[in-house]
């Protein structure tokens, strides 16, 4: 199988702000073997292989590449060393035929030095019927299907002929077909020398193509198995295996069967994301939805607010059926969103916190359509108060705010306009454990509010702890719903990446 260490990882280390994505993990991969990474969402993996491929640089600790220290983490090293890696997001280039994405350093010349275009589209098909795919070389990559443009990607790494190859999620969006193929190829490859680091949440797929795996589990190592040693059982047991926090106690829930639905998705599908979705939602209900990567529920969450369109189904509110609705229409039925991500599309982080707040509700602080400073503070200095915000004052920017009051101040826009159902996409991420018992505490008072709530969340005790349902999401569809003695957590993940 291996022949001896090909990649040391020693003490790694790694923080964003208050979170510790890595805590001193060691452990080490052989020459020569497929050795996959498993954990929960959140568990460091895709931050793990990141610095491996020198795309980030941890606070502390060493790499070793075939017995010596990498000397320094860049990416371009990386490569230089013989390590590439297939990222979960597509990285293809747009503009460019297959054969020029899966070749694009032109290795191919003629003797003027030119592109040799008659060898790259022969090597590419070549490449190309590895997969047994009857794609033309000279056609745009735009053009092909998503699934396509990622076993594209794959072959442009093969090709490369590099000694460690890092997929991540490579089998995300992949029909049953090519998985199999995927998976065959590289078990081909692993016996010509090639070594593998693989990332993936489906344990059957990882017990098919692993010959040892490494279990991550907030941020710290837990342990490394062969594959032969270990059962899906195990794995799962050792994926969730933690003592719950005290902030996390699992909530005394209802199935809430008297109350009116307030909002219904119909076989909503989004190709390659989301297929034949249904559940609903009744009043004063919060709602949990919880999937791994890759299982569609991020899509889910933009497509229920209008922020990505769907292909076909349909969505209810109070049993009317939303035709052609859009983000703005959502508001307008009384709808919110709290975004996963305050820095890309949470929050106007140069603006001051009271004109992030007025944004949403400028018909309240305006008169005559000029905005009234007295009103805007007045306004925001409610939510100030209502969320404990720690705040110099109100014409603070959100930038010298910390990450908890961030939050904070983005769920006081989100209710500022007082929506009847709100949308909450990791409703705490990043944030320290305080300010996500206090985030908790306003979660769980939204129905006194008379307000739905759909939480979207990658961490399974924190949907125990506030919903009253939990529908599981896997290879784009809902595999079950849990309510009240249903709801556990080995059980969650069983469903979410078992078999």
């Amino acid at each position: 199988m291996a022949g001896g260490e090909i990649l040391k990882i020693d003490g790694i280390t790694k923080s964003f702000g208050v979170v510790e994505a890595l805590k001193e993990v060691s452990f080490s991969i052989n020459r020569g073997e497929i050795h996959t990474i498993l954990g929960e969402n959140g568990a460091g993996k895709s931050t793990l292989v990141k610095i491996i491929k020198g795309e980030l640089k941890p606070e502390t600790g060493r790499l070793f590449f075939e017995g010596d220290e990498i000397p320094v983490i860049d990416p371009l090293y990386a490569n230089s060393i013989g390590i590439t890696m297939v990222h979960q997001e597509l990285t293809i280039f747009e503009d460019l035929n297959v054969a020029e994405n899966i070749y694009p350093n032109n290795i191919f010349k003629t003797r003027l030095g030119l592109i040799d275009k008659r060898k790259l589209l022969e090597q590419s098909r070549r490449q190309l019927s590895l997969f047994h795919l009857d794609i033309d070389p000279s056609e745009r990559i735009v053009n092909l299907p998503v699934a396509e443009q990622r076993i594209i990607e794959i072959l442009r790494a093969i090709a490369l002929k590099r000694k460690l190859i890092i997929l991540d999620e490579p089998t995300s969006g992949l029909s049953e077909r090519d998985v199999k193929i995927l998976l065959d190829l590289i078990k081909q490859l692993k016996s010509e020398g090639i070594t593998f680091v693989y990332i993936s949440h489906r344990i059957p797929e990882v017990l098919d193509i692993s010959d040892r795996i490494t279990v991550l589990k907030d941020g710290n190592y837990v342990t490394t198995v062969d594959k032969q040693s270990v059962g899906e059982a195990e794995l799962i047991r050792l994926m969730v295996g933690r003592e719950v926090d005290l902030l996390y106690s699992k909530k005394q829930a209802s199935t809430g069967t008297g109350q009116k639905v307030h909002f219904e998705v119909v076989n909503l599908a989004k190709e390659n994301f989301v297929q034949d979705v249904s559940f609903k939602l009744r009043k004063n209900e919060i709602l949990g939805i919880y999937g791994l990567q890759g299982s569609g529920v991020e899509k889910l969450s933009q497509i229920l607010f209008g922020l990505d369109t769907r292909d076909s189904g349909s969505i209810r509110i109070a049993g009317e059926e939303i035709r052609n609705y859009d983000s703005d229409r959502m508001m307008r039925k009384g709808f919110s969103y709290l975004n996963s991500n305050r820095k890309q599309a949470g929050l106007f982080f140069d603006m001051s916190s009271a004109e992030n707040m007025a944004c949403p509700v400028l018909d309240k602080v305006s008169k005559n359509k000029i905005l009234k400073r007295k009103k805007i503070r007045q306004y925001t200095q409610g939510f100030v108060e209502r969320f404990n915000i720690v705040i110099p004052d109100v014409k603070t920017k959100p930038k010298n705010l910390s990450g908890g009051n961030q939050q904070k101040l983005m769920f006081s826009i989100c209710l500022g306009t007082s929506p009847g159902c709100v949308i909450l996409n990791e409703p705490t991420r990043g944030i320290d454990v305080g300010a996500k018992a206090e985030i908790h505490k306003f979660i769980l008072g939204l129905p006194d509010d008379d307000t739905s709530v759909i939480v979207f969340s990658s961490e399974i005790p924190e949907l125990m702890s506030l919903c009253d349902r939990i529908v599981i999401m896997k290879n784009s569809r809902i595999v079950q719903e849990l309510v009240g003695d249903e709801i556990d957590e080995e059980r969650i993940m069983t469903l979410a990446a078992g078999s």
